[in-house]
């Protein structure tokens, strides 16, 4: 009974009419669709089914939730079996299909939905599970309940420990000379009041009985806690293992299960049916996170938790807990929120203990019989005490003088070096690199890897697998790098911390061979030339010279000399003390009497010694005997042992590289607000997506997928990628860099301190002339008696020959400087005074022990104008070496022709005026030292006396520096010329050109280093110079600060008026147009000398004056810290000197570049082997090149997550997807190859005046990235509205909701996706070109090759997915692409390629030619507007306007130095 418009067809002769309407040659295989699927027996009545309509039927006013109704009526009105004005509530007048319908003549043939198969939660599987979950939480409880009884007083038994070392005292018996050096250790155990007490320690005594966290303690102070095994608690951890693993296992069984591959490859074949799959999923996913995130959070006391906290002294480990806090290395730059945000954050550190850092110590024994227990924590030995049972670090102390030194020259027993070794530890730190695959783990267990696997999950889950295994191909490779990287770096610093080799030592009276590991405080070692230096120590006898480059960046060799039997004060860090010591890390040169010389690794000794080097067959022969048990033969250079393993300097070196302070950045604080923004902005995109997307569990699913695309886990990574690329940069211009954030830190430098000496002038002084002293009634050799009014300077001689003799011998004797072959060791300037003389030092054998040195003239015969017959020979027999604190060194010599005692002092000429004798100086001294400073010299002043003839040459040895250097006349000036080096000026013009002030600290004369600062253009050549000196002359009781004009001496009494009027002068310019060196250079300079400074400081006026002053002069070691300490507190200052006496400067300073000849030098972060001033402005530039990177790459990466989270809101917002393709070309190819293109831009040829903005929501960046996203946001809804507003599209828009939209890779077959895909990739590409601008600091964006090429290559892959007629390329992305039938209908020509069949009743997404245009003009005046954005608002005319304005409104908060 079929409606005459599909009546049965007429079949032929050799067919028949089948079950379902159509004519076959057998009907056998047919099936009747009636049936439903059911046997015909289960029916009431069988029909027959009618033939296919091959029309097509209009529904008005479709809606999909009731298509079935809709379509019924209008098929029935179509052919005839309604009413033509029939309605819904009329009915199509056809009944529904039932089995037990019967005698109706026709029916619908909607077969009723088959039931879905459903999980109960009571299967086999989910009882195992609930089960394995509940019986795991029980035991955790249980454990836990056990745990806090058995640790109910664990509190008490917890130790406080300090770090600084308790000093164990050391007994000495000087009673028999034999016994001089014999020690003996007093154990804590046995004589607990043998050990000092520190003021750490009675902090610890004083600490509460029960502490509960080290966030209660002092930084630098130590929580210690004992723990003991448990069986149950060790199965309890590896159980929390399992089940994290359990965890991922499951996640895994959810997803096969999805995909069908886990039973018969059914989907869902086990959880039923998708709604139960994606609830289990989602719920797993949850509690497994949680698990996760609950394990990393505890990762650190885990192990401890299942182990029972005991006594210190019955522990088998021992937890040390450490509180350490941040270092901002940036203050300034926080604004209320910033400050808001670390309030808030600082709190949670405090509640959950954030800034602790945990390790685990095993509690180890020396061996099995011995009881007394240590723990190794950051390579320092902590020591059990049996008395207290509490754990200490210990130090030797084997005294603070020479004499006290040298009564150790005997050395040790075995039996006192065991015991000590037990203290200290082994002389060798150990670096534990892990294996690759460990530190792999190690890298994944971090919260950022936990983020990107959970997302994965997701993505592999909702059939987003292709682009899952992308980002997953991307994460592990990233991963390799950052390992490999790292186990590169760990593997340099181990083979440099690891070193062992044998040395000779003195144990039980004899010389032994052992190895360097066993060594101890005490030790007396035996110092042969090529041997590198194991420990810290002082030189008991002989001499030695040492390479020092890798650890002070000093480039001259050093020479060392021995203790002297005296009281005099020792400290190895300080002054004087420095000559007599040696240092681990540096390679001895050569020394007195080597013993053994290796001719491949050690250099001829040629300092005066009786021993000669040996053959190798000796020395073969020697080795021999020292194996069998020792070497009669005394070696002549003997070093004492003060210091090893990690209290050397070079140990605290390396423990700094292993355990760095963790700094914090201005970017880093302002990270945490901009993740907190991007949190928020996610979150609110997440609450759309499931409110857009049918609040469903699938909307949960879109939610996690713009969760997982706005908060971009590459963006901490992306910070960094600018200060790897710079560190890069720098190496292949010879500047090394060990602490890879200070790179950064470069491109924000404010002040740059210079040394002056062999920094901003050449290497070293040439000798100028010497000018003397003369008095009317001198004799001879130039000694006179006269009154002060007779003394005056006679004019200045360069041959030194002609001077008197006893300025001759004094120069040619008043000097430190010894000779290594050819070569002369020493302070450049004694070198360059002692080759000036034209005198010999004399090499082999001394001709008595006493004698320090022997100098011969260079006179072999009478000379003209000269008082010598003939070669005289001289012998230093005292000298004391140059002290910064005293500025002078003196020596005392021994004439051999007149057996007459000199003594020498050589020092500063304020120095010397203060110590000579006042009639010896003349009227005219201050006059004529200033003259020579402001002509640039070096100027340094000579004393003498003479002690007559000298029986006892030994008692002169004996006597105390102020006896030796008391009641001198002056002799003669000294004059040196210190040039500056030829790149000198044009560097500092750079830098000033750059807006970085430039300062001087010199430990010169202030007058020497007013005239190298007009020189190097530091100073302007009409500026007017004030110095600032204390007067003493004045009757005031106290010292009183005077500034004077450099020009003519002139006292300024209004020096704080005539600033005020230069910082005047200077804000009016800035108004002004030109450039920034003109608008701040200064009309007035001040400059200070090292009392001036230490006065301002002492008064707290220093600050005040700090920013004004350009040249601080006379500075110590010590001052020159302080004076760069005090800048860092006004602005990031960087430090450059050759690593000498800076070396503290260096380290203090932000930013510390050593000009040193070493690749790596550990002076400062930075070290340059170009010793050129310009190694500074190149790191500047590449400094502020990679900071301008890591913030482009954090603005590409926001904006990807911003533009990212519009696409799907909008995309969801009309629900569709964009093809599968499109997200594998966004996220696999455009966000990652152009994130790395960004950071190859190449750096300025010049520096910018200005630096790049380090805040991450600063107004500069918050500018860049909105208005970015609104301008895209903008163009993005524009062409959405003009697609709806076109008529071909109208009655073709996609309507998703008779669509399952778990589907997702169903809905992209549509023009809404094709024309949001076309337009978000313009946007995604174009981000790169935008944020690459910043041709100030980087060079024009199109030298960025890389960049340049990705950029117009993903621009012409667009513009054809856009413009293109359907083609391969096109239909790949399902862009401009459709059916092959319905192409043919649309007048293209079939396609040859395979096409998946389109899923919209169109059959395509071809857009009209004419609109293809008009899409792809509209995207290009997208990337337009973006560009000039950029160009003209943030970074241009529009922007520096917004910013004058708002300056004028607001005023300038910031710091403007003078230039």
């Amino acid at each position: 009974d079929c409606p005459e418009a599909i009546q049965p067809p007429t079949c032929a002769s050799n067919e028949q009419l089948c079950d379902d309407g159509s004519c076959q040659s057998s009907c056998d295989a047919v099936v009747n669709p009636c049936l439903c699927g059911l046997a015909s027996s289960a029916v009431a009545a069988v029909y027959k089914a009618c033939p296919k309509y091959g029309n097509t039927v209009t529904v008005p006013s479709y809606d999909p939730s009731i298509k079935i109704e809709q379509l019924a009526l209008a098929c029935a009105q179509e052919w005839g079996l309604a009413a033509a004005n029939s309605t819904l509530e009329d009915g199509s007048g056809v009944p529904s299909w039932s089995a037990e319908s019967a005698g109706q003549p026709i029916s619908w043939s909607d077969c009723p939905t088959p039931q879905e198969p459903q999980l109960s939660f009571t299967e086999d599987f989910c009882i195992a599970f609930y089960a394995i979950l509940g019986a795991e939480l029980v035991m955790y409880l249980l454990w836990h309940m056990y745990k806090t009884v058995r640790e109910r007083h664990a509190a008490s038994l917890r130790q406080v420990c300090s770090q600084v070392p308790s000093s164990l005292a050391v007994n000495k018996n000087t009673a028999d000379s034999a016994d001089i050096g014999k020690s003996s250790v007093l154990a804590a155990e046995e004589k607990p009041g043998s050990i000092l007490s520190s003021a750490a320690d009675v902090a610890e005594n004083t600490a509460p009985k029960a502490i509960s966290s080290a966030a209660e303690l002092p930084e630098g102070m130590l929580l210690l806690r004992g723990y003991d095994n448990s069986l149950v608690g060790m199965a309890l951890y590896y159980l929390s293992l399992l089940s994290t693993a359990g965890w991922i296992v499951l996640l895994a069984i959810i997803v096969s299960d999805y995909y069908g591959k886990v039973k018969g490859g059914v989907a869902y074949g086990l959880l039923a049916n998708s709604n139960t799959s994606m609830a289990v999923f989602i719920f797993v996913w949850h509690l497994g996170a949680v698990w996760m995130v609950a394990m990393l959070a505890c990762m650190a006391r885990l192990r401890n938790y299942f182990r029972i906290e005991c006594p210190l002294s019955q522990a088998h480990v021992v937890q040390v807990e450490e509180r350490q806090e941040e270092m901002v290395m940036m203050e300034g730059t926080q604004n209320r929120l910033t400050l808001l945000v670390n309030r808030i954050r600082e709190s949670l550190v405090k509640k959950f203990d954030l800034n602790i850092v945990i390790e685990t110590c095993a509690a180890q024994r020396l061996s099995r019989d011995d009881e007394r227990v240590f723990i190794e924590y950051h390579c320092t030995r902590y020591v059990l005490s049996n008395a207290d049972g509490r754990f200490q670090c210990h130090s030797f102390g084997l005294g603070n003088t020479h004499r006290a030194l040298l009564a150790h020259r005997n050395g040790l027993t075995t039996r006192e070096a065991r015991d000590r070794g037990f203290y200290i530890g082994e002389n060798f730190i150990r670096v534990a690199v892990p294996s690759f695959p460990v530190a792999l783990l190690k890298e994944f267990l971090s919260y950022i890897y936990l983020y990107q696997m959970m997302c994965m999950w997701v993505w592999f889950y909702f059939n987003y697998y292709k682009m899952a295994l992308v980002q997953f191909s991307v994460i592990i490779a990233s991963a390799f790098v950052k390992v490999a990287i790292r186990l590169h770096s760990e593997h340099k610093v181990k083979s440099l911390a690891e070193h062992n080799s044998q040395c000779r030592v003195k144990r039980d009276g004899k010389w032994s061979v052992l190895s360097t590991a066993d060594l101890v405080p005490g030790d007396v070692v035996a110092v042969e030339a090529g041997m590198e230096i194991m420990c810290d120590g002082c030189v008991l006898q002989g001499e030695v010279v040492v390479d020092e480059s890798s650890l002070t960046g000093e480039a001259m060799p050093v020479r060392k000399l021995p203790l002297k039997m005296d009281d005099m004060a020792y400290d190895a860090q300080k002054g004087a003390s420095k000559t007599y010591s040696v240092i681990a890390g540096t390679r001895v040169l050569q020394c007195t009497g080597s013993v053994i010389v290796s001719p491949s690794q050690s250099l001829p000794t040629l300092l005066s010694g009786k021993s000669k080097p040996k053959s190798e067959t000796e020395s073969e022969s020697e080795n021999e005997n020292e194996n069998e048990g020792g070497v009669d033969q005394e070696p002549e250079t003997q070093i004492l042992v003060t210091q090893t393993r990690t209290a050397t300097d070079k140990g605290k070196l390396i423990k700094r590289i292993l355990f760095p302070v963790r700094y914090s950045f201005v970017f880093d604080e302002q990270l945490r607000v901009a993740v907190l923004f991007l949190l928020a902005y996610a979150g609110l995109g997440f609450a759309l997506s499931i409110w857009l997307m049918g609040h469903d569990m699938t909307s949960w699913l879109y939610g996690v997928f713009v969760l997982a695309q706005t908060c971009q886990p590459l963006i901490p990574a992306s910070l960094t990628i600018g200060q790897s690329v710079a560190a890069h940069r720098l190496r292949r211009q010879n500047i090394f860099c060990i602490d890879l954030p200070r790179t950064i830190m470069a491109g924000k430098v404010q002040v740059f301190c210079f040394d002056k000496t062999g920094t901003l002038t050449k290497e070293g002084l040439e000798y100028f002339a010497v000018q003397g002293i003369q008095r009317p009634d001198a004799d001879a050799d130039g000694d006179s008696d006269g009154n002060r009014q007779d003394v005056g300077f006679v004019a200045e001689e360069a041959d030194m020959s002609r001077l008197p003799n006893v300025a001759q011998v004094g120069l040619a004797a008043c000097h430190a400087v010894t000779v290594m072959g050819d070569q002369l060791i020493g302070n450049p300037v004694d070198i360059e005074q002692f080759r000036a003389t034209d005198w010999e030092i004399k090499q082999g054998e001394r001709d008595s022990e006493l004698y320090l040195d022997t100098l011969i003239s260079p006179f072999l015969e009478s000379i003209g104008g000269s008082d010598k017959l003939g070669r005289q020979t001289v012998h230093v027999i005292k000298r004391f070496e140059f002290v910064h604190a005293r500025q002078s060194m003196s020596v005392a010599v021994l004439d051999q022709s007149t057996g007459h005692v000199h003594v020498y002092v050589k020092g500063s000429f304020e120095r010397l005026k203060q110590m000579a004798n006042a009639r010896s100086v003349p009227a005219d001294y201050d006059m004529m030292t200033a003259r020579w400073a402001r002509e640039g010299c070096y100027v340094l002043a000579l004393a003498h006396k003479d002690l007559g003839p000298v029986d006892d040459v030994a008692a002169v040895t004996r006597m105390s520096r102020e006896q030796i250097e008391g009641d001198c006349d002056l002799v003669s000036l000294l004059l040196f010329r210190n040039k500056l080096k030829d790149d000198t000026a044009s560097a500092i013009m750079e830098l000033k050109g750059g807006d970085t002030r430039t300062v001087m600290i010199t430990g010169d004369t202030a007058l020497t280093g007013v005239y190298i600062a007009r020189q190097c253009g530091m100073v302007s050549p009409t500026a007017r110079v004030i110095l600032g000196d204390v007067d003493r002359s004045s009757a005031a009781t106290e010292p009183q600060l005077a500034w004077r004009d450099t020009a003519d001496d002139a006292v300024v009494n209004d020096i704080d008026q005539l600033l005020y009027s230069e910082r005047r002068d200077i804000d009016e310019a800035e108004g002004r147009l030109g450039n920034v060196v003109s608008k701040r250079t200064p009309s007035v300079e001040l400059a200070v000398t090292a009392a001036a400074f230490d006065h301002l400081v002492s008064t707290g006026a220093i600050r005040r004056y700090l920013t004004d002053i350009r040249i601080f002069a006379r500075m110590t070691p010590q001052g020159k810290v302080e004076c760069v300490q005090l800048h860092m507190e006004r602005a990031v200052t960087a430090m450059c000197g050759d690593g000498g006496n800076d070396c503290g400067a260096l380290r203090a300073a932000h930013v510390g570049m050593a000009l040193s000849d070493s690749e790596a030098s550990i002076v400062s972060p930075f070290s340059s082997s170009n010793r050129s001033i310009h190694s500074c402005v190149t790191l500047l530039r590449e400094g502020r090149s990679g900071l301008a990177t890591s913030i482009a790459g954090y603005k590409f990466l926001i904006n990807y997550g911003t533009t990212m989270s519009m696409l799907e809101i909008v995309q969801f917002y009309f629900s569709v997807i964009v093809p599968q393709a499109v997200w594998i070309m966004i996220d696999s190819f455009i966000t990652v190859g152009l994130c790395i293109a960004v950071t190859q831009a190449k750096t300025a040829r010049k520096l910018a005046p200005s630096r790049p903005t380090a805040r991450l929501i600063g107004a500069h960046t918050l500018a860049s990235i909105w208005g970015q996203t609104a301008i895209n946001y903008a163009f993005l809804y524009g062409m959405m509205g003009l697609l709806f507003r076109q008529s071909w599209f109208r009655c073709h828009e996609f309507d998703s909701r008779d669509i399952d939209t778990s589907l997702w890779w169903l809905l992209g077959d549509n023009y809404e996706a094709e024309v949001i895909s076309l337009v978000c990739m313009f946007q995604f590409v174009n981000a790169a070109a935008v944020y690459n601008f910043g041709y100030r600091y980087r060079r024009a964006w199109i030298t960025n090759y890389i960049l340049a090429v990705l950029y117009a290559g993903f621009i012409a892959i667009i513009s054809i997915l856009v413009l293109a007629d359907p083609n391969r390329f096109g239909c790949m992305f399902r862009i401009n692409c459709g059916d092959p039938d319905t192409l043919v209908g649309l007048g293209y020509s079939r396609p040859s390629w395979g096409i998946s069949s389109y899923n919209n009743p169109t059959g395509h997404n071809v857009m009209p030619t004419r609109f293809r245009w008009t899409l792809w003009g509209l995207c290009i005046a997208n990337i337009v507007l973006c560009l000039a954005w950029e160009k003209f608002v943030v970074l241009g005319p529009v922007g520096r306007l917004a910013k004058k304005w708002w300056v004028g409104r607001r005023g300038d908060s910031k710091l403007k130095l003078k230039l």
